[in-house]
């Protein structure tokens, strides 16, 4: 296994362990609506995202592989914005997590359009640009840094349990481990700071 892991413990293993202990205590100490869409939790995950982004888009090497990551990023910052409808349209003042759906709305249905395009945009340029033998050439060369990809597996599993078990908080607050410990992977891919196998 320490042939594909590197354990080696970096800055971005503390922040992303730091991220786990806030985000822990954040979840006994919050109210509930913290977890509502346009929250401050939803807020710090935009910059945690933007950060990443930043990192792919400034790498020096292996650019088409992180072309792809801002690509990818880019959806994910639309998406938490469910596509720009929670920042330029009002929730029901009864209920913060609910908006108007995208087919009740006039051209609601340019939504979907938008980004069935922009997916079939990033399929083409996967398969295009040869991404996977960047990423097959990554995996081969460099060890995965062992503890930014433990914290953010376990916030996607926290996040994807919550969001089953309807808890709005919890479900947001896996959101920022997740997104914190990925985007420490992406720091230490995108800054050649991993360790070759």
């Amino acid at each position: 296994m320490n042939k594909y892991l590197d354990w080696q413990f970096r800055a971005t293993s503390w922040i992303s362990l730091a991220a786990v202990l806030v985000c822990l205590v954040c979840a006994f100490v919050l109210p509930d609506f913290f977890g509502d869409k346009n929250s401050p939790i939803e807020n710090v995950q935009m910059v945690i995202v933007a950060i990443g982004l930043y990192m792919t888009s400034t790498a020096k090497d292996r650019r088409v592989l992180f072309v792809f990551a801002s690509l990818c990023l880019f959806f994910i910052l639309a998406r938490e914005v469910n596509y720009g409808r929670t920042l330029f349209i009002f929730a029901d003042p009864e209920n913060a997590n609910k908006f108007p759906k995208w087919k009740d709305m006039e051209y609601g249905w340019l939504a979907h359009v938008g980004v069935g395009l922009y997916m079939v945009w990033l399929l083409v340029y996967f398969i295009r640009r040869k991404v996977w033998k960047e990423i097959s050439d990554v995996l081969r060369s460099f060890r995965i840094p062992a503890w930014e990809l433990l914290v953010a597996a376990c916030g996607l599993v926290v996040g994807v349990a919550s969001e089953s078990l309807h808890n709005c908080l919890l479900e947001e607050l896996g959101e920022v481990v997740m997104y914190v410990g990925g985007t420490g992977l992406l720091y230490l891919y995108s800054r050649n700071k991993v360790c070759k196998r």
